[in-house]
């Protein structure tokens, strides 16, 4: 309350309105603040955290849109993974294939082109899976279809090349954080791949002309594609750990950080309402005071 500085009563019942009508605006607002959740309407009202809070709200989106694209890319290379299953399993069955044919008790019986041809099909069907209108194992060429034909032999019989693939030989580098970045660890012009095509192609023209020593070398090469293609998926995996470590880790830095923000701009409901008490007992104290001044007659200072 400010002093009286003389007697009389005017001043002191200016003065007491005054304090009054601050309060009730301070209480006002503290009010409006547990009800909206917010300290301030507009970046005055916070009292020179401004920069804070703006920074803070930078960072979050920015995290935001960074797991938003990791669980993107996840969920591209789980699918990249299932696609390696399934190569996998048709390897499997191209050696298994080749071995059955060279058998003599059961060769002359299996229709081996036809099957091999099938399995042939079944692996580029397999590497030519898109995610979200993308072609996984095009490289950079993500709307180019990386094996469009499987009849297409390598230039020298048995040699492994990428003449049978059409995307491109760059990989999609990916931006996982602000300073983590990696290439898609995976094309379908891949080494293992192409001892697979090579090893398949030998292998039908060694049945055609019914060389033993090329359908061996076949064999070989590949049981060696088969450890290379363990490899290969095994280096997907490891991204899909890794990018999901960096998503939990980004994950905890906005929770963090939502939580900063929220002290700077949330209301302390606990902290404004044990103020609300506070400025209702001033107020009612001072319209005491206001109370007995509005009696007091000029015969009382007489």
């Amino acid at each position: 309350m400010t002093t009286l500085s003389r007697v009389g009563s005017v001043s002191l019942l200016n003065n007491t309105m005054g304090d009054v009508s601050k309060l009730q605006q301070q209480l006002a607002d503290l009010q409006e603040q547990i009800s909206s959740g917010v300290k301030a309407k507009t970046f005055q009202q916070l009292n020179g955290q401004v920069e804070q809070f703006t920074l803070l709200e930078a960072k979050i989106r920015r995290t935001d849109s960074f797991i938003e694209g990791n669980e993107l890319n996840i969920s591209r290379l789980q699918t990249a993974d299932q696609s390696m299953s399934q190569v996998i399993d048709i390897a499997d069955s191209m050696e298994n294939l080749i071995v059955a044919v060279r058998d003599v008790s059961t060769g002359s019986a299996i229709p081996f082109q036809q099957q091999m041809e099938n399995l042939l099909k079944g692996m580029s069907s397999a590497l030519n899976i898109s995610f979200d209108g993308r072609y996984l194992f095009s490289g950079t060429a993500t709307n180019v279809q990386p094996i469009p034909d499987t009849t297409v032999k390598p230039t020298v019989q048995g040699v492994p090349d990428a003449g049978y693939y059409a995307g491109s030989a760059e990989s999609m580098v990916v931006r996982a954080d602000d300073n983590v970045e990696f290439a898609f660890p995976v094309r379908a012009d891949d080494p293992a791949f192409q001892k697979i095509y090579a090893a398949a192609h030998l292998a039908m023209d060694a049945y055609e002309s019914g060389s033993d020593t090329d359908m061996a070398r076949a064999l070989d090469m590949m049981q060696e594609a088969q450890i290379q293609l363990n490899g290969v998926r095994a280096t997907v995996n490891m991204e899909i750990i890794n990018v999901s470590d960096i998503n939990e880790r980004l994950e905890s830095l906005n929770l963090y950080w939502t939580g900063v923000t929220e002290k700077v701009g949330k209301t302390d409901i606990v902290a404004a309402t044990t103020q609300i008490a506070s400025y209702e007992a001033v107020l009612q104290a001072t319209f005491q005071v206001y109370a007995r001044l509005s009696q007091l007659k000029l015969s009382d200072y007489l």
